[in-house]
């Protein structure tokens, strides 16, 4: 239903604007239609506003997976282009229990986009939500926000009891970057629910990549342990992650590229990092 509008002022006045002969006349003798009007008019005219949120309808139309990709990109990104005027509505969606899932995920991403403090702590509440769409989103918008202050909280979701969100934890730490967070990485990628009947799982290949790009000493001695994982992919990630943290590398140039690193090269990277290794290894 659309709104009931009161007319402006200036339509008002066309529409009651009588001349002044016409109205002694109709003061003179009254019009029996004209009073019979008057007793059906209310006194109050009540305003009836629509309970929609066009800000919140364009978040779903963005949200519809009916919508090409590419149109619904464009909208994005001129929707949060508008930041402080579209964030409460973003914020509310966000923490609503009712949005559906892809409203939530355009949701945490347009906060990341937008920034700022009010919407990086919202996603930081986020990492604890009972909602695994919403934990995802909060480590996705952390990592597109930025700030190293959501070191923390990507560092929990790391123990996230859903691998897809242990994952996109790291990918969101090494997004920002942030060398403090080996430690946590490193204790995270042999954790056993990071196992599958003895096998690694793909939130390992993120750890290890991630420990690559924070680029920190603390991350070494759990690459050089998955240097002999059985799967030959992330014993290769993990000899890369140590290239980019060391600027070494041991790598006999004679193997084929997609070769696991052999003996000869871990028991090197087990050498060479034994004479480097300082106490806690402070950085």
């Amino acid at each position: 239903m659309l709104p009931l509008r009161p007319p402006s002022a200036a339509l008002a006045a066309l529409l009651f604007a009588v001349p002044a002969l016409a109205q002694e006349e109709a003061e003179a003798a009254p019009d029996p239609a004209a009073e019979a009007i008057d007793e059906e008019m209310p006194s109050d005219l009540v305003v009836v506003e629509a309970d929609i949120d066009p800000i919140r309808e364009q978040l779903s139309l963005i949200a519809n997976p009916l919508m090409p990709e590419d149109r619904a990109q464009k909208l994005f990104d001129q929707f949060v282009a508008r930041r402080e005027e579209v964030l409460p509505t973003v914020a509310a969606v966000y923490r609503d229990a009712n949005s559906s899932d892809m409203e939530n995920w355009v949701a945490a991403r347009a906060l990341g986009r937008i920034g700022g403090k009010p919407a990086m702590r919202t996603l930081m509440a986020g990492v604890d939500s009972p909602r695994i769409i919403t934990r995802l989103g909060a480590v996705s918008g952390l990592g597109i926000l930025g700030e190293k202050d959501a070191a923390e909280a990507l560092e929990r979701a790391l123990f996230d009891k859903a691998a897809t969100v242990r994952a996109y934890a790291a990918d969101s730490l090494a997004a920002i970057q942030s060398r403090n967070s080996a430690p946590a990485l490193a204790d995270a990628l042999n954790l056993p629910a990071n196992f599958f009947h003895g096998k690694s799982m793909f939130v390992r290949r993120h750890i290890i990549e991630a420990l690559g790009e924070v680029g920190s000493i603390a991350g070494i001695d759990a690459l050089i342990g998955a240097l002999q994982d059985p799967e030959a992919d992330l014993a290769l990630a993990a000899s890369a992650a140590l290239t980019k943290i060391t600027g070494a590398t041991f790598r006999d140039p004679s193997l084929p590229p997609e070769a696991a690193p052999g003996e000869a090269e871990v028991a090197q990277w087990r050498s060479w990092w034994s004479v480097r290794r300082v106490g806690d290894t402070v950085e």
